[in-house]
């Protein structure tokens, strides 16, 4: 065999141990999480404030057989049921299973006009479950697979702690905020898409990066678009930000030629890709749609108000207007942007290349991803909603990206998990609800 062929071989074989070692990794990562997530799913037993009865309905009709559903259909009776017998969080205690008069008029599942992608695959987990008996109730037969998503969420955020330079250990740190940080691990015991926002929004930064760094081909960032659109809506911001890093490098007085010029065929990709997909979404949502239905709650406004829309723009950055569970910790939202602002500023010494330029994707991407957000809703349908922590999920990864490149030493790292600890105990200490989100 020539020296050629040969070094081909060893390289193949170190790439197949390389995905060996990260597929026993993401299992590991699902063992771990499968304890706390499966405890919480089975014993939270009211469904989330946050249209977890219209999520479970969606993936029920899944299992049902029912993949695909049409904007403008209405809840089945199955989730009707689901709801009165489990009551919602805060709003509506259960009803002893039995539906109330108010439900002879039929709800439209606004579920239906979000991608079917998490649905599906939730859905069929579920499915899995319920045959071979392992679980009997449709709910937590959903909320189960919640296992899986937060397996992938952990894995996700170790990749992309480790690709910003950040250690092994300080990259478990990273992930382990999946479970430790009550706002993540509620979108793993409900029923929810947001479930999938942290890998999409981990995985498209990472395409971007292994891009220019030439360690992944072009074609890598058409599938970070795909996953954008195709998982929810509100993921939009992890483009944004991303497009922003994308336009630093280009400004960047350092950049070479032909770094800009990677720079911008990534950003024009990436860009295309995702509003693309997002106007084809539309068109099928338009064309397949089998009713008119008036929007939920009182959001429908004339015009956005400017106030409102600044106020929004700090809120993937800042706690403003969360309470202690529905953002991180503020020690933690310090970390996340202060690291990016000293990466930004050249503060943080030994980062590989192009970590720098995705502190800005991250700061103003947090802050113009929310605007973006406001502007979308209003012109897709004519309302307006205050930003809530899970709308920026997806670009949250970059910030607990840069966040582990604190933690740089021995007692960084102890110093990390205690703080994580008493943040992820302070509900039962304290007694809070840790449900609706």
């Amino acid at each position: 065999m020539s020296s050629t062929a040969w070094s081909r071989v060893q390289r193949r074989s170190t790439e197949l141990r390389g995905w060996q070692r990260q597929a026993l990794l993401l299992l590991a990562f699902v063992l771990l999480a499968a304890p706390l997530v499966g405890f919480r799913a089975v014993n939270d037993r009211p469904l989330s404030i946050y249209d977890e009865w219209q999520y479970a309905d969606r993936v029920h009709a899944v299992t049902e057989g029912n993949v695909v559903m049409n904007d403008g259909e209405d809840v089945s009776r199955w989730g009707e049921l689901a709801r009165a017998c489990r009551g919602v969080e805060r709003i509506m205690p259960p009803t002893g299973c039995r539906l109330q008069p108010i439900a002879d008029t039929p709800t439209p599942n606004y579920a239906a006009s979000d991608p079917a992608p998490y649905f599906v695959a939730t859905g069929l987990g579920a499915f899995v479950l319920l045959e071979t008996g392992l679980v009997d109730n449709p709910v937590n037969a959903g909320r189960l697979v919640g296992i899986l998503w937060a397996g992938l969420s952990m894995w996700t955020l170790w990749l992309l702690a480790r690709a910003v330079g950040a250690g092994r250990p300080a990259a478990a740190v990273a992930a382990g905020t999946v479970l430790l940080v009550p706002a993540f691990l509620q979108q793993y015991i409900h029923i929810t898409p947001h479930a999938l926002d942290i890998p999409v929004g981990a995985f498209t930064v990472l395409a971007a990066l292994r891009y220019l760094r030439r360690e992944w081909p072009v074609w890598v960032l058409p599938l970070a678009a795909l996953s954008v659109v195709g998982v929810k809506g509100s993921n939009i911001v992890v483009a944004v930000a991303v497009g922003i890093a994308l336009l630093a490098v280009l400004v960047w007085p350092s950049s070479e030629r032909e770094e800009r010029i990677r720079a911008l065929v990534a950003g024009v990709v990436l860009t295309v890709c995702t509003l693309a997909l997002f106007l084809a979404h539309q068109a099928w949502l338009s064309a397949t749609r089998v009713a008119d239905y008036d929007p939920p709650g009182n959001y429908v406004v004339e015009s956005l108000d400017p106030r409102a829309v600044t106020v929004d723009s700090v809120k993937f950055l800042t706690s403003w207007g969360e309470g202690v569970l529905t953002a991180p910790a503020a020690w933690l939202v310090l970390a996340m942007g202060g690291t990016a602002m000293a990466a930004w500023a050249g503060l943080v010494p030994g980062l590989p290349s192009y970590v720098r330029q995705l502190a800005p994707g991250y700061l103003l991407g947090a802050a113009v991803g929310a605007v973006v957000l406001d502007v979308m809703v209003f012109a897709t349908t004519d309302q307006y909603f205050a930003m809530h922590f899970r709308y920026g999920l997806a670009v949250f990864p970059l910030g607990v990206a840069f966040a582990a490149l604190l933690l740089r030493t021995r007692t960084a790292i102890v110093l990390a998990v205690a703080g994580l600890a008493l943040y992820a105990a302070l509900p039962a200490i304290l007694g809070l609800d840790t449900v609706a989100i």
